[in-house]
């Protein structure tokens, strides 16, 4: 019988110089892949602050909106009449300053309207545009017929400005982000008024 000696293994192991070449460069890999890795995650959790941080302020500015379209409901239950002259005379707008000089509360600390963030509030502002005047008899919880009623179409739209200081770091990037505008739609009956 002949022996092949084209298979034969090599079982001795690789001189130490050599192996510690191969683990540094795997070790560097390594390495470079988490830190990939952790600074693919500070970005993903940077995006979700601001994310978050540009929610609120929206969330804030439909508030406002919201609150101002009730403000001008408030306003015209208060007097129907003097609403329906009222209106006429300002041309269909209702402002937040005709309702109240301090229609929110901006205490700072904490308590107010909103909250701590009063500190960097600029604006805070509603103003309703009243369309679409008509007299009725038809209105919700009442006869047909029995009164008349002045029915509008509140159009509210609201500012929410919650400026940096402008020598602050990055003031001009970031209030871009923290200023929102919302709107909110209401039908309004006013009355009972005297019907034609």
């Amino acid at each position: 019988m002949r022996r092949d000696s084209r298979c034969r293994l090599s079982t001795r192991p690789a001189p130490p110089g050599q192996e510690a070449g191969y683990i540094l460069i795997v070790a560097m890999l390594v390495l470079l892949a988490l830190t990939s890795l952790g600074i693919a995650a500070i970005e993903v959790a940077a995006n979700h602050l601001n994310l978050t941080g540009s929610v609120r302020i929206a969330q804030v500015a439909r508030t406002i909106a919201a609150s101002g379209a009730e403000g001008t409901m408030a306003f015209a239950g208060m007097n129907p009449s003097g609403f329906t002259q009222f209106v006429a005379a300002q041309n269909g707008v209702v402002q937040m300053r005709d309702l109240s000089a301090n229609f929110y509360d901006t205490s700072t600390n904490g308590s107010g309207s909103f909250g701590r963030e009063a500190v960097t509030m600029n604006t805070a502002f509603w103003q309703s545009r009243m369309t679409s005047a008509v007299t009725t008899h038809r209105a919700p919880g009442f006869q047909v017929g029995e009164y008349c009623f002045r029915r509008y179409i509140s159009e509210t739209q609201s500012v929410f400005r919650n400026d940096l200081a402008p020598g602050s770091q990055n003031a001009e990037t970031l209030t871009l982000d923290r200023n929102a505008q919302a709107r909110a739609m209401a039908a309004i009956f006013v009355g009972p008024v005297g019907c034609p």
